[in-house]
């Protein structure tokens, strides 16, 4: 039951390696927002990776992970459970240097003994779609045209720079002529070729970043002078200037996690000191389509190899994809409204292959063939691409078909394997997935090479 031979059908990329680095090892939660009581989620210094459904707590993890950024928690009461009124929130996370940190209303500021977290601060790595919206969707409209300067400001609040040979944060700039040359140079100079770079390297684009423009204009009704800074896009050697208007998602996507992306390695790079090194991606690509959702894992292997990737989502066809692509803990979090007040069901991620061996153990040989099965079908499915799955009427094969085709391609030990498996499917697994009077034995379950 340890023959892992068949993952030589893959093509899945190996998982990366990742340092020594400090990272988080667990988070509890009590009263905190959606959770009441107590609650725990195991990180154990890996990367994660949730499912959530809708309602079920995941955007609370998410805000905890976020006061990580803060040096302040004054405001802290406001996250207590509505149905706690009167006990405190709490949040406690443990890292894999044996520090702890607890926040509460009681906690004003970031302690000292947690210091390696100030850098969070900094480059402030909380991504998701409401952020990459704002690349193509602003309320700030210059003309019909989207105008970034209020998005860069905020993204690009702490970033380092140098005024009269004295290094300071771009927002302790108090000229505003000053500071609008700063952020030119920053954005035109060390910005530009990396996110086309980005685009190119990751996406493929078809489209790059011709230009920022920078002006000031006076707006009619305040009579105050406006900060603009545009966006020109070369697609396909014609340049758009509503570009918002014109793109397809799918581009206006890539150009925003492009966008993103660098700025957050960029402001960790100017980093004089290590630091936690985290990225949380929150429903991160509701506007890609599949083929751009699978190069996300390479991206992070890529650009944050040394991160701790923090990854939810309530795509559950993409949870199940994800989970294979890079090392990480996978839990499933479920809503649970049947005792009046709403808690969350924690459920771990496991494979198909995981779950066959809990139910063999348990002797439930007919569960057992069942997700043996649906988890050959997802293995030979990583192995044929998507026009090596259908027949010549484009309707997919069901398992006979894809272990023919799998057969096909194959010579050699696979050949064998899938030889063996295909007996073991029509003698074994069909029999205990449906009503049968055949017996088989523990052994022959247990011989099965999907193992």
């Amino acid at each position: 039951m340890s023959d892992n031979r068949l993952d030589n059908l893959t093509l899945d990329e190996d998982s990366a390696e990742y340092t020594s680095a400090v990272k988080i090892d667990s988070i509890k939660f009590k009263n905190y927002k959606f959770f009441y009581g107590d609650f725990e989620l195991p990180v154990n210094g890996k990367n994660l990776l949730v499912y959530g459904e809708n309602g079920s707590g995941k955007s609370a993890i998410c805000k905890a992970l976020e006061l990580l950024t803060q040096n302040s928690f004054v405001d802290f009461d406001k996250n207590l459970n509505i149905f706690a009124a009167d006990k405190n929130a709490e949040v406690e996370f443990g890292f894999n240097n044996g520090k702890e940190l607890i926040i509460t209303s009681d906690l004003e500021e970031m302690p000292d003994h947690v210091d390696f977290i100030n850098g969070l601060s900094i480059f402030k790595p909380m991504l998701d779609y409401k952020k990459l919206l704002k690349v193509h969707y602003a309320p700030e409209v210059n003309g019909d045209r989207i105008n970034l300067y209020y998005m860069f400001r905020k993204l690009l609040n702490d970033y380092p720079v140098k005024v009269n040979d004295e290094k300071i944060k771009l927002s302790s700039i108090k000229d505003f002529n000053v500071y609008f040359k700063a952020l030119d140079e920053i954005l035109k100079g060390e910005f530009l070729s990396s996110i086309n770079s980005f685009l190119k390297k990751y996406f493929n684009a078809d489209i790059f970043i011709e230009k920022f423009e920078f002006k000031t204009e006076i707006d009619e009704k305040s009579s105050m002078a406006v900060p603009i800074i545009n966006l020109s896009i070369d697609y396909k050697e014609y340049l758009i200037d509503k570009y918002h208007t014109f793109l397809n998602e799918a581009r206006l996507s890539a150009l925003a996690i492009s966008i993103y992306m660098v700025a957050i390695k960029k402001l960790l790079d100017m980093l004089e000191t290590d630091c936690l090194k985290m990225l949380v991606l929150d429903d991160l690509l509701i506007s890609l389509d599949m083929s751009n959702r699978l190069k996300l894992p390479e991206i992070l292997k890529n650009e944050f190899k040394d991160f701790q990737i923090f990854f939810f989502t309530h795509d559950k066809e993409l949870f199940e994809i994800y989970k294979d692509k890079m090392d990480w803990e996978k839990y499933e979090i479920y809503l649970d409204d049947s005792r009046g007040i709403p808690m969350a069901i924690l459920k771990q991620g496991r494979s198909e292959l995981e779950r066959a061996k809990m139910f063999y153990a348990q002797k439930e040989y007919d569960a057992c063939a069942l997700l043996l099965r649906k988890g050959f079908e997802k293995k030979l499915k990583s192995y044929l691409t998507t026009a090596e799955q259908r027949n010549k009427n484009c309707e997919e094969l069901d398992l006979a078909g894809l272990i023919g085709r799998a057969i096909s391609k194959s010579s050699g030990e696979s050949e064998n394997i899938l030889q063996k498996l295909n007996s073991d499917r029509q003698h074994i697994l069909n029999p205990l997935c449906h009503i049968h009077t055949k017996t088989i034995h523990s052994e022959e379950l247990g011989s099965v090479d999907i193992w």
